[in-house]
């Protein structure tokens, strides 16, 4: 049985989750699971919503999960988790506590979005420097990228219905 290089696995992490919230890098580079268009990625998704359209729900519940600040911020939190896990925290596997936010308001929008910003740039500098990439916490690190995927979905979904209320 062949092993992946440690170096070789962190470095397709990263590239996947920067596709995720960067987008691709020009409109000419293939992607692996997103649209090759300029914004494509969660940030080129969120930076042109005002806190307004990132607190409306998308079927008017209101409920978390329905708003696209909601959804940020449960990015935002888990990936914060993840961060304090590479540093030695305990994982902490309360979900629930990342759904708190649904409305925002425009100060809070702005340092949501550099916050889960800051958080992505940490996660993919800490992956970088992994020398040892094993059981749970190898899945964790995997399991980054679908979420990311998952969540630019939904996001993408909620804001399409937003836009549609408007």
């Amino acid at each position: 049985m062949s092993t992946i290089p440690v170096p070789d696995l962190t470095k397709s992490i990263v590239e996947l989750l920067i596709e995720a919230y960067e987008g691709p890098p020009d409109a000419k580079s293939p992607t692996w699971f997103n649209d090759n268009d300029p914004n494509a990625g969660i940030f080129g998704q969120i930076n042109p919503l005002s806190a307004i359209e990132a607190s409306t729900s998308a079927d008017g519940s209101g409920n978390p999960g329905t708003t696209v600040a909601s959804h940020v911020e449960h990015l935002r939190w888990s990936l914060a988790n993840v961060n304090k896990t590479l540093k030695g925290d305990p994982y902490q596997s309360n979900w629930a506590e990342s759904w708190k936010i649904t409305k925002i308001n425009v100060e809070e929008w702005d340092l949501l979005r550099g916050n889960l910003r800051s958080e992505v740039e940490t996660v993919c500098a800490a992956i970088q420097k992994q020398e040892q990439l094993q059981g749970p916490f190898l899945n964790g690190l995997l399991s980054l990228v679908p979420h990311a995927a998952y969540h630019l979905a939904t996001i993408r979904q909620i804001i399409e219905r937003v836009k549609e209320k408007q």
